[in-house]
């Protein structure tokens, strides 16, 4: 029988182009995937998508790739949580970016 644990989907929304419309070199998202499997153990990364949001008055687009991450909720609450503020900043400079899009929430999963 499997057992099903408690677990945090995390994700991170990443454009491919930087707010000037060019593009994200390929190995600024090899860098993303290894520190994301380094630091968590594992990814899924999904297909481009498109968003769009407004800030003053302008309509941005942006093509984005998403991390998602499983983490034990044990491990997120103690090692993980209080990182996220941290990596978000630092994701705005590499990909400068006004803002990165990250979110978590609670799941069940084997």
């Amino acid at each position: 029988m499997v057992k099903l644990q408690n677990k945090i989907k995390l994700h991170f929304k990443l454009p491919t182009h930087h707010n000037d419309h060019t593009p994200i070199p390929d190995k600024e998202f090899v860098g993303v995937r290894n520190y994301f499997v380094n630091l968590y153990g594992g990814l899924t990364v999904d297909s481009p998508s498109y968003g769009f949001w407004e800030d003053d008055g302008v309509v941005y687009e942006d093509e984005i790739l998403e991390y998602s991450i499983f983490i034990p909720k044990r491990d997120f609450e103690r090692n993980y949580k209080n990182r996220i503020s941290y990596q978000i900043e630092t994701f705005k400079k590499q990909f400068k970016q006004i803002d990165i899009l990250c979110y978590y929430y609670g799941v069940v999963s084997n």
